[in-house]
């Protein structure tokens, strides 16, 4: 005899976190599997969620991935976002208002990070593989110091290739984004030996703790 399987249950996906708007806000029918992201709030803030499947999020799935992004991409443009790890669901809205709970004072911290401000990435890349960096030297001292002063804050990240050079991320005001860009612009005319890769804007993935949430996520499957 054939077993019926189970319907997979839904919990609460949780995207990002922003500021409270003051009463419950919709951002339409955009979330996983067409359903509405909506904000729960929780004194000042408010976590953008929706209904989705209670399982695990593969890091692998790029169409699962992008639904997230695309998500976030369209909370940003109204609000400043404190970005959450992807993968973040909880089995109700009663865990969802805990995991606020405890982690409101890394919130307060967070949005202080990123109010006004978004993520821009700067990769520069040798058309050779470096050894150390003594030829892109120069060139990479001007970078850092010139988008230094159109910006808030900045991080090194891992060189993942031996033809990687720099590899960095910078917070910026959103009414700095296109002096910063300008900026780079004017960079990269002044070397073609090297591949300039500029990304962004993205969320202040860098700059936060982007699993404040997760400290203390009971009943998650």
């Amino acid at each position: 005899m054939k077993h019926k399987s189970r319907p997979m249950e839904n919990g609460v996906y949780v995207y990002c976190v922003i500021r409270a708007p003051g009463e419950a806000k919709s951002f339409g029918n955009i979330g996983f599997g067409g359903n509405e992201v909506y904000t729960i709030d929780y004194k000042e803030f408010s976590s953008v969620a929706s209904v989705a499947p209670l399982k695990k999020y593969d890091m692998e799935n790029e169409k699962e991935i992008e639904t997230h992004q695309n998500v976030v991409n369209e909370v940003m443009k109204d609000n400043s976002v404190i970005p959450v790890a992807y993968g973040m669901i909880f089995k109700n809205r009663k865990l969802v208002l805990a995991s606020m709970r405890v982690a409101q004072k890394a919130m307060k911290k967070g949005l202080k990070v990123v109010e006004g401000k978004v993520e821009l990435g700067i990769k520069i890349i040798s058309q050779q593989e470096q050894t150390g960096r003594p030829e892109a030297g120069p060139f990479i001292d001007e970078f850092e110091k010139e988008l230094g002063k159109v910006s808030s804050d900045s991080k090194k990240l891992k060189l993942f290739s031996k033809r990687l050079v720099l590899n960095k991320a910078y917070l910026v005001d959103k009414d700095r984004v296109d002096t910063f860009s300008d900026s780079v612009e004017a960079l990269k005319s002044k070397c073609k030996v090297f591949n300039v890769q500029y990304s962004g804007p993205w969320p202040a993935y860098n700059f936060v703790d982007i699993k404040i949430l997760s400290k203390h996520r009971e009943g998650r499957r």
